[in-house]
């Protein structure tokens, strides 16, 4: 079935409305952690019984924040923004042979901003040892959103 520029727009707009729609959740959900994560700063002794150095203790800390703040935005809901954009751009180019709504680096920022010093973090994170690794992550407080700056100041490890 042939369809004429103004469907072919039509439909353009449907993929790009969906998401800015999913964007926009996803804004907000950043905004409600990031509100989680500035009033929550944890206390000194949650890690005084483990023996960490201090690198340790703020590597710790740093990928396990990181971990938290992920949870708590919820990778589907950033996987749904990656695919959501990437369908867009894909409709975008079928019918109109080319990108024409500027989105700059909308995917680098939505998919892999970031990556390699997570990806690195993780890794330092999983020289600490198993067993003081399994304690970390039995902490409750350690898997709710915190602030990690406030929380290695508190600790003396920053």
């Amino acid at each position: 079935m042939f369809i004429n520029e103004q469907q072919e727009d039509e439909i353009i707009d449907i993929a790009y409305v969906k998401m800015k729609e999913l964007v926009e959740k996803l804004e907000k959900k950043i905004d409600e952690c990031d509100i989680l994560t500035k009033n929550n700063t944890l206390s000194p002794e949650l890690l005084q019984s483990l023996p960490l150095s201090r690198q340790e203790a703020r590597i710790a800390l740093g990928y396990l924040s990181s971990r938290a703040q992920e949870k708590c935005e919820g990778m589907e809901l950033w996987a749904k923004v990656a695919m959501e954009f990437a369908q867009f751009k894909y409709v975008e180019k079928y019918y109109k042979g080319k990108n024409v709504i500027k989105t700059e680096n909308y995917f680098e920022t939505i998919c892999c901003i970031g990556s390699p010093d997570r990806l690195k973090m993780k890794w330092k994170y999983l020289k600490i040892s198993p067993e003081i690794r399994e304690k970390l992550e039995r902490q409750p407080e350690l898997q709710k959103p915190f602030n990690f700056i406030q929380t290695a100041k508190v600790m003396g490890i920053f």
